[in-house]
């Protein structure tokens, strides 16, 4: 049965396997060797603290962290930091895979891991900002380049790059902007000087001119024409005769009374 030694030289050799085909430029050998050392290196871990990579379920209370059978004896405190620190080393190696690959997203993801077994991983936080700055995360990319410090190699040009990235970045929203607020008549002050002076030439040149009176001819009314009214007929049978005469309304002329007529007064307050 093999020793906890045995088990961590053998997942170790995966890694190097692993090493080799990177330098080869083989990403895909590189990336398989990395991952059976992650399982190696898993496995004892997931042991030495309990628990169950089948179940994923912690011990039992009162469990013991570690079996003797089948684990080839208890790991010491030293191989326990040997197997924490080489798993941030392979999953590190693999972010640097993956940036070779530019599948950023990934590179993030396992240079994520390797800072969880340990934080002060220099190159897995230097990939990961490498990463972020690809993928266009610059202020994540600054701040873990500025955790790391310029004195780090690769550091200082990682940053020139950032600024860059930001330069670029500002100068296409300011166009963007630019074009997208120009349609609105807000422009700058050299455009706006520019449209005066066009203006003022513009008006230098035009000359006035008085507008030309139009005579209109006066137009004579046609004369109209009543249409003629069709006769009627009762004009049809007044026609022919004599207009008959208008009696003549005699004039009262007041007389004296003779006494044989009654008087006004009695005749309105008698009978009809």
């Amino acid at each position: 049965m093999a020793t906890m030694e045995e088990k961590i030289k053998a997942a170790l050799a995966h890694k190097d396997q692993g090493n080799e085909a990177f330098k080869q430029g083989d990403m895909k050998q590189a990336l398989t060797q990395y991952h059976h050392a992650v399982l190696g290196l898993s496995g004892l871990d997931n042991k030495m603290t309990g628990m169950s990579m089948l179940s994923g379920m912690p011990p039992a209370p009162g469990a013991p962290e570690s079996s003797s059978s089948g684990s080839g004896g208890s790991a010491t405190d030293d191989q326990k930091n040997e197997i924490k620190t080489n798993l941030a080393v392979v999953y590190s190696n693999m972010g640097a895979c993956h940036l070779k690959n530019q599948n950023y997203k990934r590179a993030i993801e396992v240079c994520n891991k390797a800072l969880q077994y340990d934080p002060a991983n220099v190159k897995a936080k230097f990939r990961r900002a490498q990463a972020k700055l690809q993928e266009g995360n610059l202020a994540g990319a600054e701040a873990d380049l500025n955790s790391l410090g310029e004195g780090v190699p690769g550091v200082k040009a990682e940053l020139e790059k950032l600024k860059k990235k930001s330069k670029d970045a500002d100068e296409k929203q300011r166009k963007t902007m630019g074009g997208f607020l120009s349609r609105g008549r807000i422009i700058d002050e050299e455009e706006e000087e520019r449209e005066n002076a066009a203006r003022s030439s513009s008006s230098s040149t035009t000359t006035t001119t008085a507008p030309v009176p139009t005579t209109v001819a006066p137009t004579t009314p046609s004369p109209r024409t009543t249409p003629k009214s069709k006769p009627t007929l009762a004009s049809k049978m007044n026609a022919g005769r004599k207009p008959r005469p208008v009696p003549r309304e005699e004039e009262y002329v007041s007389t004296s009374w003779s006494g044989t007529a009654p008087k006004i007064q009695e005749l309105a307050e008698g009978e009809e």
